[in-house]
């Protein structure tokens, strides 16, 4: 086989291709696959002047009597020349990097720069930007042998190589968010992303062969404690692949020297004192999650006793679990399978199926852990909120209709001023502007003693 590389212009391309004289064979070629975003991305690079990735051709002559014929067969590359010759008949029209921004997804600094093609066609450019897409160069090695096979070998060996996860394409976005996951999950072979103990002790990770796995769990960690401080209802997110690389585009500003950032490493700092005495197996995922959410809601609002008791209380709760998975197919299986163990299983990176699984964790935690309020006198801390939150189902118990986090309170059935104890009991979700107070709060007690807190208070 010799291969002999080469620069040749687009026009040219085009031309051999218009020319039946670049086609594909499609006895191991693969049909058009590309998306129009994909093409359009192409055409996008080529004139901002971004290189084009190698294109393999097989330059085949054949003879017949006196006369010769002479064509290439595209052996890597066809997706790319489709795209390009796409473009010049017109099929698609080319991103605005403003206006199109929900689907082409462009980092800021590109939408700060100035795009002369945005939205145009090919027949729409200008001539000079007619030109400067003609004459772009296209670097090609062109491959000839006698042997075919060796073509198609060529072809195999292009294809198997290890191609980027998503993960690994999204350690190459722009902006701080980036920064900060890498700073969290950490990087093989770069020495200012060691990642956190977090990861390394408690979880374990062996990053060389992860490929990016403890990053991309970095990353769904971080929405979701992030969308949670910031949100109003106190859902949280999905953390499918779709919606981390929405994330990942929509947080392009993100501050990494913010509170909520710090404050995180923070979380992880204390996890890994409370938990490194090694006398557990690894943490997985889905454990990973709910001690973040966990942590995050105590730290505020209640004494630190409970660090004492954390690691106990965790173990207590993997027992428990444990023992729930073994009467998963059982005709009354355990709760902690029923209100746990199933949302590990089935849509477990959606945020609803996040959310039943954190409601029963925080609760069982809760029990475990005897938690203590730093001022007696206060209302109720963050993780009591949480779990009275989900408890009465978002819904006030004063008007029944559903209640905005950020619009909610706690309000003491008996009062605390008459004694009235800061309990899950004694806790129930009210609209801001429904909290009765004065004669409405006793009134409000007695009837909901006469019901016997089954139902709302109308």
């Amino acid at each position: 086989m010799k291969a002999d590389p080469d620069d040749i212009k687009v026009r040219d391309v085009l031309d051999l291709k218009s020319q039946q004289m670049l086609i594909v064979n499609a006895e191991y070629q693969r049909g058009s696959v590309w998306t129009q975003s994909q093409k359009k991305k192409l055409v996008d690079s080529l004139l901002r002047g971004y290189p084009i990735p190698l294109i393999y051709f097989h330059h085949i002559r054949q003879a017949a009597g006196k006369l010769v014929s002479e064509r290439f067969e595209v052996i890597d590359g066809q997706q790319r020349i489709n795209a390009l010759s796409d473009f010049h008949e017109g099929a698609f029209r080319l991103f605005d990097p403003v206006k199109d921004e929900a689907e082409a997804r462009f980092p800021d600094f590109i939408k700060h720069q100035p795009c002369a093609w945005a939205r145009c066609t090919f027949n729409e450019l200008s001539q000079e930007m007619k030109t400067a897409f003609l004459d772009a160069p296209l670097r090609i090695v062109r491959i000839e042998t006698h042997n075919p096979n060796e073509a198609r070998d060529l072809f195999v060996r292009l294809q198997s190589g290890m191609p980027l996860n998503s993960q690994e394409k999204r350690d190459a976005w722009p902006g701080q968010f980036t920064d900060f996951v890498l700073r969290l999950g950490g990087k093989p072979g770069i020495a200012r992303y060691p990642g956190h103990d977090f990861f390394n002790i408690l979880m374990g990770a062996k990053k060389v062969q992860d490929r990016g796995k403890f990053r991309q769990l970095a990353a769904q960690i971080a929405m979701l404690y992030l969308t949670r401080r910031k949100g109003h209802n106190n859902s949280l997110c999905d953390i499918k692949a779709e919606a981390i690389d929405d994330f990942y585009y929509e947080n392009l500003g993100f501050d990494a020297e913010s509170a909520d950032a710090q404050r995180l490493f923070e979380i992880l700092d204390k996890l890994t004192a409370l938990l490194r005495d090694q006398k557990r197996s690894k943490i997985i995922g889905h454990e990973a999650i709910h001690l973040v959410l966990l942590v995050d809601a105590l730290i505020d609002d209640y004494t630190r006793s409970w660090e004492s008791n954390f690691a106990a209380a965790f173990d207590g709760f993997r027992q428990a679990f444990a023992k729930g998975k073994q009467t998963r197919d059982d005709v009354n299986p355990s709760e902690y399978w029923l209100r746990y163990g199933v949302h590990t299983r089935v849509n477990s990176d959606r945020g609803d199926s996040i959310q039943r699984r954190h409601e029963f964790f925080s609760l069982k935690m809760h029990e475990l852990l005897h938690t203590q309020l730093k001022d007696p006198e206060r209302l109720y801390g963050a993780l009591d909120r949480e779990l009275i939150y989900y408890r009465d189902k978002k819904r006030c118990g004063v008007c029944g209709l559903e209640v905005i986090w950020s619009q909610g309170q706690i309000h003491h059935i008996e009062e605390h001023g008459k004694g009235g104890k800061t309990t899950l009991e004694n806790g129930v979700l009210v609209h801001s502007d429904c909290h009765p107070k004065g004669a409405a709060a006793t009134e409000f007690a007695k009837k909901w003693l006469e019901k016997g807190a089954a139902g709302q208070i109308q």
